[in-house]
């Protein structure tokens, strides 16, 4: 696909909004303000009871994790949607459209009933203190239960025990790899935040944990963390396994349309698959889903070729994007929502194994003031000739000027200042190969430069 038909196909794929749909998302993002991030259930829990529990109506498969857990969560639903079976999928925040964080079959909830869904939902939450939040997950469980999904793969938030999808009552659930992130809300060490995520593990549901020991990428030794899975557990009554031990996934080869073949190796079985998801941190993510179809075969009939044409057409199937997407062939140009130091690594290897040489490509970067953004410019660094600085729309935005002070405190001097993701975007493609990253946000406003 040539660079021109591409920007038209991401231009149409956005412009989705209508005007009856604005002023409900501009009252419903306002909550966001208002109210807040508010970790508990109570709320979610009376929302559920005015829709008369509709999370209790379908088999749920719930997926919580730091890294990875949106492409496991879209690689299931492609697997199942490829089975036959009517798939909901529940994934956030979303880039440029509020409709894609809901969908069925990959087909985003419409206009019509975001409006209709919403609107008693917010009167709702406005008495009891709700949240933007808890008002969209509430929106999905009754979207899911109105279109009788015969399974939805829901993905947390924020941590888990305390995310308001932790309400859900799953026959699985999945944690993919932990790392440092949002340390306000679940705490400071990997043992801490795995501790919040394990809340997702339920009596009678089997557990099937992603997360890899040992050191991560960079090469950083990182604590034993299997003991808070396996407590987490036995203390409801059913069993933890680790897809580390069962399952072995390896990068075969990376090909030029950042699509990838991989070896999967069970037991003296080994297979090869392609999928349109690239990267070494993806290896760890079809681990899991391999490692999660046991069980997910005792309720619904997964063969072979629903495994390999599932994990081919992940993007196309379920709408996923922003991993890794090449969105331009001239100058090579992808966009990636990492936004943590493990993100900002998985995207720097997956880009030098596809050929790209260090210190080559022009960089856009922004990053919002809550995260690690010391971290990621450090990881990132070795991939960028130049680092185009920026920060998106957005309230929680780190300034341009703080960012461009931090890069240099680093030792970073291969930066330029911009006054907006646009003016970064289009200084970075005029110059080469860009990779746009570190937040959610700016690959929405690089979207709209495409």
């Amino acid at each position: 696909m040539c660079s021109q038909t591409k920007a038209r196909h991401w231009r149409a794929f956005f412009y989705v909004t209508t005007m009856d749909l604005k002023p409900i998302l501009d009252e419903l993002f306002a909550m966001t303000f208002h109210a807040g991030i508010k970790p508990g259930l109570d709320r979610i829990a009376d929302l559920c009871t005015y829709l008369n529990e509709p999370h209790l109506r379908y088999p749920v498969i719930h997926v919580a994790g730091t890294n990875g857990k949106g492409s496991t969560c879209s690689m299931l639903a492609s697997i199942l949607t490829h089975a036959g079976y009517k798939v909901g999928l529940y994934t956030s925040p979303h880039i440029r459209t509020f409709n894609e964080r809901i969908r069925i079959n990959g087909a985003m909830i419409s206009d019509n009933d975001v409006v209709r869904l919403a609107r008693p939902l917010m009167d709702r939450a406005k008495s009891i203190g709700g949240t933007f939040y808890e008002v969209t997950t509430a929106m999905a469980f009754q979207y899911f239960a109105e279109h009788r999904v015969e399974v939805a793969i829901i993905e947390t938030g924020l941590g888990g025990r305390l995310d308001a999808t932790n309400i859900v009552q799953p026959f699985l659930s999945i944690i993919t790899q932990i790392d440092i992130d949002h340390t306000e809300y679940l705490g400071s060490t990997l043992p801490q935040i795995a501790s919040e995520k394990a809340g997702i593990i339920k009596h009678g549901a089997p557990a099937v944990v992603g997360h890899r020991s040992g050191s991560d990428t960079s090469g950083r030794l990182l604590p034993d963390i299997r003991d808070v899975f396996i407590r987490k557990a036995e203390a409801v009554h059913t069993s933890a396994s680790f897809a580390e031990d069962t399952i072995y996934v390896e990068m075969d080869t990376i090909h030029p349309d950042l699509t990838m073949t991989v070896s999967v190796t069970n037991d003296a079985d080994r297979r090869y698959y392609t999928t349109d998801l690239c990267g070494q941190h993806q290896t760890r993510n079809i681990a899991t889903v391999i490692a999660a179809l046991p069980t997910i075969c005792e309720l619904y009939f997964v063969e072979e070729p629903h495994v390999r044409e599932g994990l081919l057409r992940v993007k196309q199937t379920t709408g996923l994007y922003g991993r890794c997407d090449m969105i331009y062939t001239d100058p090579f140009t992808v966009i990636d929502v990492s936004h943590n130091p493990g993100g900002i690594i998985a995207l720097r290897e997956t880009l030098l194994a596809s050929g790209r040489a260090p210190h080559s490509m022009q960089v856009v970067f922004g990053a919002m003031s809550d995260k690690d953004v010391a971290g990621m410019l450090e990881n990132i660094a070795p991939l960028a000739h130049t680092i185009h600085l920026c920060a998106p729309t957005i309230g929680r935005a780190l300034p341009v000027e703080e960012l461009l002070n931090l890069a240099l405190s680093l030792g970073i001097m291969n930066t330029v200042a911009h006054s907006s993701v646009a003016h970064a975007f289009k200084a970075a493609v005029s110059h080469g190969p860009t990779v746009a990253c570190g937040s959610f946000h700016v690959i929405d406003e690089v979207v709209l430069e495409c």
